[in-house]
């Protein structure tokens, strides 16, 4: 039977504008993840029946809800999924990768994964301190600039000079299925 969260439409006049999810086989039923949590799942995504990219035999892709590293869809069927549980997701592209498409999807495609939730892990204590701090650093970084406290010239980031996207590894991105394979 569908599962369909009060924030996803039943609507037929609005079903594939909004993410489409059918439980296939249930989970535990008691352990959700929360914003924070470390979600671990597997999944295979196909257009139109060709698979395009898949995390079976390889790691289980793993995000942070909440924070945006994958794509809507994924975001939100991973908040109403517990372990154990499969289910086939149906991403229209407003959830998937819209107009512009990406690597071999097409512009304006609707996406079907089959995903298995593996499990839900809530922050540690330093794991959310640490993520606390972070949030802080450009703040912490910029008074220390201005006490004369940065980097040296041409070593590098905003202050020294040098350029801060160097070294960088691309842009903040999908994590999983944006990935294809690499």
């Amino acid at each position: 039977a569908p599962l369909l969260p009060a924030a996803w439409s039943s609507s037929p006049r609005v079903a594939m504008a909004e993410p489409h999810l059918v439980v296939t086989s249930p989970g535990d039923g008691v352990h959700f993840a929360k914003p924070g949590d470390t979600v671990y799942l597997h999944y295979t995504g196909t257009l139109d029946g060709n698979v395009f990219d898949s995390s079976r035999g390889h790691a289980p892709l793993n995000f942070v809800l909440g924070q945006h590293q994958v794509i809507p869809c994924f975001e939100e069927a991973a908040g109403v999924m517990s372990p154990g549980e499969t289910a086939t997701l149906t991403c229209p592209p407003a959830y998937a990768y819209g107009e512009k498409g990406i690597g071999p999807i097409p512009p304006n495609s609707t996406l079907t994964f089959d995903v298995q939730m593996l499990r839900v892990q809530q922050p540690s204590v330093w794991g959310a301190l640490f993520s606390q701090a972070q949030s802080y650093m450009p703040a912490v970084q910029q008074f220390l600039g201005q006490m004369g406290y940065g980097p040296p010239p041409g070593a590098g980031g905003a202050a020294g000079g040098g350029d801060p996207a160097a070294g960088a590894a691309g842009p903040a991105g999908f994590g999983g299925p944006a990935s294809f394979g690499s």
